[in-house]
């Protein structure tokens, strides 16, 4: 069972606090940072993309969960600012966690490349799981 990086990205403070929690007490998740906007996760991206550059070995941020509906860049915005900028391996997998229960939104983020799944919130430890599961068979995979 191999441990995961996360980055965590929802302007809510308290889903941010619960969802981090959830997916460490799954003890599944060795890394998790959070972001409060589509921007300053960019910012932690292009930072850990350029600590790689320096850091051959490291290795990139493997999930992330966003939020689709947020002030200045949502979800869907963040996602063609990431390929514009060529992000390709930070992250690796998207998860979509939003409050959005519309089959619109969910169909929209399932047709970008990089979104592996898409769920409603509340986030909670077994559903770290189950996406914890999924990386590892992707791992395995590899």
């Amino acid at each position: 069972m191999n441990k995961h990086s996360v980055l965590l990205v929802d302007d809510n403070a308290i889903d941010l606090m619960v969802h981090r929690r959830a997916l460490l007490r799954s003890g599944r998740f060795e890394t998790v940072e959070t972001a409060q906007s589509g921007k300053e996760a960019l910012t932690l991206l292009q930072d850990h993309a350029a600590d790689r550059a320096e850091e051959p070995g490291k290795l990139p941020v493997l999930l992330m969960l966003l939020d689709i509906n947020m002030p200045v860049m949502n979800g869907f915005d963040f996602l063609e600012r990431l390929a514009q900028l060529g992000l390709n391996d930070d992250p690796r997998f998207v998860v979509m966690l939003t409050s959005s229960s519309a089959e619109t939104d969910k169909q929209k983020a399932l047709s970008n490349s990089r979104v592996a799944d898409y769920m409603v919130k509340p986030f909670s430890t077994d559903d770290a799981h189950a996406i914890a599961d999924k990386l590892d068979a992707w791992r395995d995979n590899v």
